[in-house]
């Protein structure tokens, strides 16, 4: 059974309405990397997939940082209300799991949605939504991208939630 979401409006532009989904990925691919010391973890994830033409997929990593970003989502009154101010761990962390999706967003620029699990040195254990320019690899990252081939997805902005969030399409032939 399909679960109602939310309906979606844009300008003049209506959305159709968001429904739980899922869709093959009949032609996926599988590419294997590592990222060198130095690197933003998000940014070169994000410029190697535009370099090998991947617009659509899920992310896998593990590694070190040299300092590890990232946030958290906010209660208010029993309800989600927005993003925590950042949390930034400025010391080298060990990336013990990363995982996400590539997409695109409103705008059609590529986009990674990355959720991350860090220790410190202490043996403390953070976690949350990774942000991009707070992540630089500290010895390497090694990560996995399986692109999603037919199916694309865009992150778009849902005023009925007060976050973005993905819809998968199937754009394609060979999938269900």
């Amino acid at each position: 059974m399909r679960r109602k979401c939310n309906r979606i409006k844009r300008g003049s532009d209506e959305m159709k309405e968001r429904v739980s989904h899922l869709f093959k990925a009949s032609e996926s691919q599988t590419y294997f990397g590592s990222i060198c010391a130095g690197e933003d973890l998000m940014d070169k994830i994000i410029e190697l997939c535009e370099q090998h033409g991947i617009r659509s997929g899920m992310v896998t990593c593990i590694g070190s940082l040299k300092q590890a970003g990232f946030t958290v989502f906010k209660m208010k009154n029993g309800r989600t209300d927005g993003y925590a101010p950042p949390t930034v761990i400025a010391e080298p962390v060990e990336l013990i799991q990363a995982t996400g999706f590539i997409c695109e967003d409103e705008h059609g620029k590529l986009d990674l949605h990355l959720h991350g699990i860090i220790e410190k040195q202490d043996e403390t254990v953070s976690a949350g939504h990774f942000l991009r320019g707070y992540n630089k690899v500290c010895i390497t990252a090694e990560y996995c991208v399986i692109s999603a081939g037919h199916v694309t997805g865009k992150r778009h902005y849902d005023p009925s939630l007060g976050y973005k969030v993905i819809n998968f399409h199937h754009s394609g032939v060979g999938g269900d």
